[in-house]
């Protein structure tokens, strides 16, 4: 089908021809996205053992560049090989069929796919989706017969130092713990703890994730505890001290792995040879933790921002979905609405600022880019960026679409019962400061105005 929508006449084998090498040109760039993206996730343990927070961050920040730049690079390699015929959907579908089947054993499949839809919405801008030349279902391959394990497991009747140690040993350092007898013991207290608490009884199971998670000046290790039908989480946050390594903490409640993984926080740095099977250890011991959260917070955020997309139409395909005016006083800047069973908020910039606001569009989007790219220190929202997305009419209450086109009308617009949106952030929904305030406690009130002058102080450090 040509881009005007009559039959092309174009010689097909040639297209065949030319549609292979187009494929393999984005096989090409995603192979140097992912050997760029793995360079920088090796650098992050010399990092740490060395001290190295300078060179961790820029690291973070190189990472968070190479999607782009590699997406570009494939668009331009497939515009100058199809060159007149790169808008033939036709070729485009059967060229999606040949990356199909080039990415059916990889153990990043899922990835690879959603490189190759960036491809195709660039070229065509695609509005909505389209289910001709974009993968549209979540497709991941099972882990290899000869695939190395992704975590080690220890079977013990109760747990002690001298295990525990034998757990931290089989790290891979080159700098030593500073005080190994004294954390194997803590750790080990800790774990009996939190088992004691629960009537669960028989062997328990350890599970350690063979990769160390690694973020700004800390190192996780990532695990979980097993008895019965039990699951515990079990994070031990690592500190490079001048005297060696240190674990600073034993984390094993579902909230607490949560904050660690949370939205608020810059991505960690894994090895990660099997991206989903390391998501499904994960939702293990977050189990309400939604798996585009988890892409993310290991590195892989513009497959996040794919699993999330299908997420919410899935959702908004059911017939009472609605979208709702967000809670809070209307900002000068962005209209935003929010999807409540979904714990989602929408922001869309307003065409225009009232007063005292003095900046632009370009402005706007330059400081969401700023906050995504810098140190977030867990007190700053994750925000997905996402352009010409479509959503069914019925889904808007009269009011709120009335809203978004007053004041949005460059951004949204409706056509049938479809509402297209033209850019928009996705952030976790939060309740508003001075709502918070108008309804806690007064020690829970006071807590709040403390913890929101502690975060200027950490952004600001």
């Amino acid at each position: 089908m040509s881009a005007g929508g009559g039959e092309s006449t174009r010689n097909l084998p040639a297209c065949s021809e030319i549609g292979n090498r187009a494929v393999e040109a984005i096989h090409a760039a995603y192979d140097r996205y992912h050997r760029g993206f793995e360079e920088i996730t090796h650098r992050a343990r010399d990092r740490f053992e060395r001290r190295d927070w300078l060179g961790a961050q820029a690291d973070a920040g190189e990472r968070l560049a190479l999607y782009r730049t590699h997406v570009d690079g494939a668009v331009a390699d497939v515009r100058d090989i199809l060159e007149d015929a790169v808008m033939e959907r036709t070729l485009w579908a059967a060229m999606r069929a040949r990356h199909a089947a080039g990415t059916a054993d990889r153990p990043d499949s899922e990835l690879a796919r959603t490189f190759f839809n960036s491809v195709t919405r660039r070229v065509f801008s695609t509005v909505g989706v389209d289910a001709a030349i974009e993968y549209l279902d979540p497709s991941w391959s099972p882990a290899a017969p000869d695939a190395p394990p992704l975590f080690d497991t220890v079977r013990t009747d109760r747990v002690d130092s001298t295990l525990v140690r034998g757990l931290l040993d089989r790290l891979p350092w080159s700098v030593p713990y500073a005080e190994p007898a004294r954390d194997a013991a803590i750790v080990a207290r800790a774990i009996n703890g939190a088992l004691d608490a629960d009537p669960a009884r028989g062997p328990i199971d350890i599970d350690i994730v063979r990769s160390v998670f690694y973020r700004n000046k800390g190192a996780y290790v990532v695990g979980r505890v097993r008895r019965g039908g039990l699951v515990l989480p079990l994070l031990l946050p690592l500190l490079r001290a001048e005297r060696g390594i240190v674990v600073d903490a034993v984390l094993m409640t579902h909230n607490e792995a949560s904050i660690v993984f949370g939205f608020s926080w810059m991505y960690f740095r894994v090895d990660v040879p099997q991206p989903r099977e390391l998501v499904d250890f994960l939702r293990s011991i977050m189990p309400v933790k939604r798996i585009d959260e988890l892409y993310n917070a290991i590195g892989y955020n513009k497959h996040g921002k794919t699993e999330l997309f299908r997420n919410l139409m899935t959702y908004l395909a059911q017939p009472d979905a609605r979208f709702a005016m967000a809670e809070g006083d209307e900002g000068m800047v962005m209209a935003v609405f929010m999807l409540p069973a979904f714990n989602l908020v929408f922001k869309i910039i307003k065409d225009s600022f009232g007063a005292p606001k003095n900046t632009t569009r370009q402005a706007v989007m330059d400081k969401y880019h700023f906050v995504f790219v810098r140190d977030r220190v867990g007190r700053l929202a994750d925000a997905q960026e996402f352009e010409h997305l479509e959503f069914p009419r019925r889904c808007f209450p009269g009011e709120l679409l009335a809203y978004l086109r007053s004041v949005a009308s460059m951004t949204v617009r409706v056509e049938g019962d479809r509402v297209i949106v033209r850019h928009v952030y996705t952030e976790r929904r939060l309740v508003p400061l001075n709502l918070f305030l108008r309804d806690a406690p007064p020690d829970a009130a006071r807590e709040a105005v403390v913890e929101y002058g502690n975060a200027i102080k950490d952004l600001a450090a």
